[in-house]
């Protein structure tokens, strides 16, 4: 069993992941008629979800690009790691500041959502550590 490959793989899928379930109330409330309502919830936060999408597919094209040989894989991994706990921390900050409004009352779903988010993004640095760790020993 390729742990490294493994856990290479895992890295991108939860980043890739946590981008499409933070898109998710955007696809689908986004011709509801709350589009004031799905800014806030998206800025809430010190980086909003911008940020998080920003860290969290930097992290899968860091750890992607490890292999390459272009710069010093060792490097690369810490970096990998640090952006998935950016991406964990700012996600976690996010959900922690969004203020519940009427979109929530009309869609229930989306009091689980950022919580959800949390939860998708926790994989990317601990990938992210099982990846650098099998890489440097």
């Amino acid at each position: 069993m390729d742990l490294r490959a493994i856990a290479r793989r895992t890295a991108i899928a939860a980043a890739v992941a946590t981008v499409l379930a933070l898109a998710a109330p955007y696809a689908i409330l986004s011709g509801s008629g709350s589009a004031e309502q799905l800014a806030a919830y998206y800025a809430s936060g010190t980086v909003g979800g911008a940020g998080i999408v920003l860290f969290a597919l930097v992290s899968a094209v860091v750890v992607g690009s490890v292999e390459r040989g272009n710069l010093d894989p060792g490097t690369l991994a810490g970096v990998a790691v640090m952006l998935g706990v950016a991406t964990t921390a700012s996600a976690a900050a996010w959900a922690l500041a969004i203020e519940p409004s009427t979109l929530f009352r009309d869609n229930l779903w989306l009091v689980w959502h950022a919580r959800a988010v949390v939860a998708l993004s926790v994989p990317i640095p601990v990938a992210a550590a099982a990846y650098a760790r099998e890489l440097l020993a």
